[in-house]
């Protein structure tokens, strides 16, 4: 193993360590901006494909993910099991997911603009099943990694709030570039296929980085026992909801707040593109807002010493996100409110409701932990796996709701294709997408942390001198 020569005395991690988790996700996440806020108006209203055969392979593409999810989390589970732990765990299935996220990735936002009918269809629905393979063995590969690079909660808060940063730097590079370029070459084939390309490229880079730049350092209770009561199986995931409450709350606000953020990103092009009259202005928006959140990240240790613990932060963000997002609904159907005041409240309301993703890594490893107390089995592939599946349950009902909320509203793309604006009636539906459905949320949210989440700081010293113990 490396000699690590530049260790921070605080938590054990180098800059290198943290910088080179944070990338992971960074990388994720520019590829997702493109994928959850514009491939309804790419395939509908660039590709031309009917809105119903849309929504049919969405929902094929949908169950697959739910599929995809926990077998690929219990599978890194069992093959690592049968190895005997003589190779690390997770980075592996990172350096294999690259080639499949930038090839299809690609592909998907150019190879369908050559083709027509249904071989268009069914390279779509092929491209996007290679691309989301990749991004799951990533993804899951990634976030099961804080459990094996962090040994204690030190390190898990450091990682996770790196974790956070890189997804926010993510999100912002995604969404200050993408509406530029599609801005300046336009809602075409050749404009989504450049920006397809731009974060391809640069999300298979970054997540390069997150593979070369961490180590699992943290092997203890990994190698599995002799005795098959100890061994890890795919039903024991089962018993988690049963057993631990703290995950229960933590799959519940994943569902929750998925759903609201989708609704948001899915329904922010037509708001600015459809409602404001220019869609390079969301650049703005999401600047604002990454903003706000780097610096409530890069607060984190010294936020948490004030508060006391991560979940009251998250509670405080998300008490925050409801007030604004409500407060600016409600003035939307009252009064005129300026491009500029929107874009700057509703990027705040967005970041702050999104603190409760970019800090909640650190509670699913801590889970994990919790897990482990109870059963004596540490399976974080699995365990994370299922955490993942229900942030795709909540991609998926959001996803299969859009095209359906947007036709019951009456949106017609032959307006905006002809530089007409929408209905009055139609606005006030994407005006309820973009601000109110993220508000009740942010309340649902809110309310797993504070009335189900049951980790305090006695049962964290108890899991904690467990640990010691083993």
């Amino acid at each position: 193993m490396e000699n690590k020569q530049n260790v921070d005395l605080e938590n054990g991690l180098t800059l290198k360590d943290r910088l080179g988790y944070g990338a992971g996700d960074a990388g994720g996440v520019v590829t997702l901006v493109l994928i959850s806020g514009y491939m309804m108006r790419y395939i509908v209203n660039v590709l031309g494909v009917d809105p119903a055969v849309y929504a049919s392979i969405l929902l094929v593409w949908n169950i697959w993910d739910t599929v995809n999810d926990p077998l690929v989390g219990g599978f890194m589970d069992k093959t690592f099991e049968k190895n005997d732990g003589t190779r690390d765990k997770f980075r592996p299935w990172i350096l294999w997911s690259i080639p499949l996220i930038v090839g299809g990735f690609i592909a998907f936002f150019t190879a369908p603009n050559y083709l027509t009918g249904f071989t268009q269809v069914a390279a779509l629905f092929l491209l996007k099943i290679v691309y989301e393979f990749g991004y799951t063995m990533m993804n899951i590969g990634m976030g099961s990694l804080l459990g094996a690079m962090a040994t204690n909660d030190t390190e898990r808060a450091s990682l996770a709030s790196a974790r956070g940063l890189g997804s926010t730097v993510g999100s912002f590079i995604g969404m200050l570039v993408i509406p530029q370029i599609l801005a300046n070459l336009g809602e075409t084939p050749a404009g989504y296929a450049v920006a397809g390309i731009f974060c391809a490229v640069l999300g298979g880079i970054l997540v390069f980085i997150h593979y070369f730049w961490t180590e699992e350092r943290n092997t203890a209770g990994q190698v599995s026992s002799d005795d098959p009561q100890e061994k890890v199986k795919l039903t024991d995931i089962l018993n988690v909801f049963k057993q631990n409450r703290a995950f229960l709350a933590l799959a519940l606000h994943s569902v929750i707040i998925i759903f609201g953020q989708t609704m948001n990103s899915q329904s922010s092009p037509y708001v600015y593109a459809d409602i404001i009259g220019d869609i390079g202005l969301m650049s703005f928006s999401a600047t604002l807002g990454n903003v706000l959140s780097i610096a409530i990240l890069l607060s984190a240790p010294q936020l948490t010493k004030i508060f006391g613990s991560i979940v009251k932060i998250i509670r405080i963000s998300l008490v925050a996100a409801i007030v604004l997002y409500a407060g600016l609904f409600f003035a939307m159907i009252t009064m005129d409110v300026n491009n500029w005041v929107y874009l700057s409240v509703s990027g705040v309301a967005l970041a702050l409701m999104m603190m409760s993703v970019q800090m909640q890594w650190g509670l699913v490893s801590e889970s994990i932990d919790y897990n482990e107390y109870l059963t004596g089995k540490r399976s974080e592939g699995s365990i994370y796996g299922v955490f993942s599946l229900t942030r795709r349950i909540g991609q998926m009902i959001t996803q299969s709701l859009v095209p359906l909320i947007i036709a019951w509203i009456g949106y017609n793309p032959e307006l905006t294709n002809a530089g007409l604006g929408q209905t009055a009636e139609t606005n006030m539906g994407l005006t309820v997408m973009n601000l109110l459905i993220p508000a009740i949320a942010s309340l649902g949210s809110y309310l797993c942390f504070r009335f189900i989440w049951n980790i305090d700081e006695k049962l964290s010293a108890d899991i904690q001198a467990w640990k010691e113990s083993r």
